[in-house]
């Protein structure tokens, strides 16, 4: 009898039917042939940005507002997803976030000072909020300290998630400043909600 070979057989005559599940090795799949409709399992970064505040914070906030997105020369960011109007952030896509609030404070006197950040969520438009992460620092006599909390949320609704943050039991001063990140706020989305 005829041997087939390679060169017998025509371009598109086999169906994926007809081969085997391990007929076809990773070496043997073209990079640009993998597209992420074709992946299972894997969540690229869409959203990443940071927001700083642009000047100092004297007393309580609620919530903290002078917002502005990092833009120096090499600030980085994915997406544009991602909204703050008067202190209330917005997302354009659902999803599980990974957030983060660093606070730099200052005390410029010679008396004891604490500070509270928090960060807050909402899940019904603002209508009330509950706290999903919270931290103080305690300064004493014209100290600065720097320090940071963190929460992942599982933002279901782009149109009634909102977060906000806040600070209160200020006596002190938070640092804020427009050329750099001294206090500011991390959004990256980590996958599907």
């Amino acid at each position: 009898g005829s041997i087939l070979t390679g060169a017998d057989i025509a371009d598109g005559s086999i169906s994926t039917a007809k081969l085997a599940d391990t007929a076809v090795s990773t070496a043997k799949i073209a990079d640009d042939a993998v597209t992420l409709a074709k992946t299972t399992g894997v969540n690229p970064t869409t959203e990443a940005v940071v927001f700083r505040l642009s000047s100092d914070l004297s007393g309580n906030a609620d919530p903290v507002t002078n917002w502005e997105i990092a833009d120096d020369a090499m600030a980085g960011k994915v997406g544009t997803g991602i909204t703050e109007s008067s202190g209330i952030f917005s997302f354009g896509s659902t999803g599980i976030y990974a957030i983060q609030f660093t606070g730099s404070a200052f005390d410029a006197s010679t008396d004891d000072v604490q500070i509270n950040l928090e960060i807050k969520g909402s899940s019904n438009g603002g209508g009330a909020y509950d706290s999903l992460g919270q931290g103080m620092t305690n300064l004493h006599h014209a100290a600065q300290h720097t320090f940071s909390i963190s929460c992942m949320a599982d933002i279901t609704s782009t149109s009634s998630s909102k977060i906000k943050f806040v600070v209160d039991g200020n006596n002190g001063s938070i640092n804020g400043n427009s050329g750099t990140n001294f206090t500011f706020v991390t959004f990256v989305r980590m996958g599907d909600t």
